[in-house]
Order: structure tokens, then sequence, then C-alpha cells
């Protein structure tokens, strides 16, 4: 190999990881990968949407006399229903879950409920219809 050829397989061989690494940082953004901002008008309709959803959530757990008023909170972002607190038997369990994904607009439950020693089987009501939802 030629003191020429041998200069330049070095310096390809110098760019190569560069070129990767701009193509890596930069093939998000390329990709679409970003979100767009959300507008104003945008946001305030998530907002409500997320707050509405929040209510008929609590009030569908409520209203179950396996999970009851006050045991389990309800945090709402996106559709996304994250659920925390404690239910007595994996049949509660089952069933706040079960009523969470009934409310329109829910895309997701993320359970964080602490399972207490309980009964297996509930009856739960989550099949009803609520006003609003």
């Amino acid at each position: 190999m030629t003191l020429a050829r041998r200069s330049s397989a070095c310096k390809s061989t110098r760019v190569a990881p560069v070129l990767l690494a701009v193509a890596l940082l930069g093939g998000c953004g390329l990709l679409g990968g970003g979100r767009p901002a959300e507008s104003p008008a945008q946001i305030a309709t998530r907002t409500a949407d997320d707050a509405r959803i929040g209510r008929e959530v609590e009030a569908r757990l409520a209203a179950e006399p396996s999970v009851g008023a006050g045991h389990v909170r309800v945090d709402v972002q996106r559709g996304e229903v994250a659920l925390h607190g404690a239910v007595t038997g994996f049949g509660a369990l089952q069933c706040a879950i079960a009523n969470a994904e009934l409310v329109r607009g829910v895309r997701l439950v993320i359970d964080h409920l602490v399972l207490q020693p309980g009964p297996r089987t509930v009856r739960c009501l989550a099949p009803r219809n609520f006003a609003g939802g």
C-alpha cells in the first residue's frame, strides 16, 4: 500500500465514527421523533379531558363496595391513569383496574396499588353506566 492510499484509509476510519455519531444524534429529529408543541387551546382541552377522566374514575371507584371512597388516589396525565393506594384482595385490585379502563378517553391504566390480604374474587359493578361517561 502506498503512503497516499494509507493516508486516505486512515481518514476514512476516522470520519466514519464521526458520521455515525452525527447520524444517531440527529436521527430522531430527521425521522419525526419529536412531538410538535401544543397550542394553548390543545393544552386546555387535554387538561379538561384529564380532569374529567380523573373525576369519572374516582366516582366509579367510590361506588365499588370492594374498593370504596378514599382508598385509591387517581392521577391522570394525557389519558394515562395511575392508581395509587391500597386495596383488600386480588378481586378488589382487578375491579379497580376494570373500572378505570371503562372510562372514555383512558389510554392506559398504571397499577401502583398495594395488595393487602383479602378475597380473591369480589362482585364488581364495573360494567355499569355513569352520567357523562
